[in-house]
């Protein structure tokens, strides 16, 4: 569903005359995932909600809608914040949240799960919290999914099968049958959090 913000993303783009995949090359990211913002799909992490705003010089805020200047100074102690639970592998199973974690309003996610590994390095570090964001994946989309063990993995369709390709190249992709993965996907990933080190 379209936002204040994957509305105004669009139209500052084009009135830049970027394509979406020249700004996500300035993003370090996809040119579906700026397609994704760009529908109401997805919804980018702080960090990267900040650099799209020095990209085209304008303020979080105006970003946000919650003004219509566009220079305007940032006042993000207006966001009204959310609590989301965070699962680990095992408690996601059972659904009994290990933590809770308070996010702006404007994070689309439904729940956060701790990252188990490195394979999804450098997109995701083990101990990172995946935020994830209910609802069906598309090509190109990072998703969480129950196979043998709970995995977060890139999607790749192609024909009949499903390719789930780790971020980090020294783990294996797998392939799977379309029909067996769509019952087992758990959502996509839209951002991530981390706790200070």
């Amino acid at each position: 569903m379209p936002s204040f913000f994957s509305s105004r993303l669009k139209t500052l783009r084009i009135k830049k005359k970027l394509s979406q995949k020249a700004l996500g090359k300035m993003l370090g990211l996809s040119d579906k995932t700026i397609s994704a913002y760009e529908n109401g799909r997805n919804a980018p992490d702080f960090q990267t909600l900040v650099k799209i705003s020095k990209i085209f010089d304008v303020s979080v805020d105006y970003l946000l809608g919650a003004t219509d200047i566009e220079k305007s100074k940032t006042t993000l102690k207006e966001y009204t914040l959310k609590d989301i639970p965070v699962f680990d592998e095992k408690s996601i199973l059972n659904e009994e949240a290990i933590e809770r974690i308070k996010l702006p309003i404007w994070a689309e996610c439904s729940y956060g799960f701790i990252v188990p590994d490195d394979s999804e390095e450098p997109v995701l570090s083990k101990g990172d919290v995946a935020l994830i964001k209910k609802g069906p994946a598309m090509d190109g989309d990072l998703i969480l999914w129950k196979g043998e063990k709970i995995q977060i993995r890139r999607l790749y369709i192609q024909g009949d099968d499903v390719i789930l390709k780790p971020e980090n190249s020294k783990y294996k992709p797998s392939i799977e049958d379309v029909l067996k993965i769509s019952s087992s996907i758990l959502g996509v990933i839209v951002g991530r959090w981390q706790k200070f080190k």
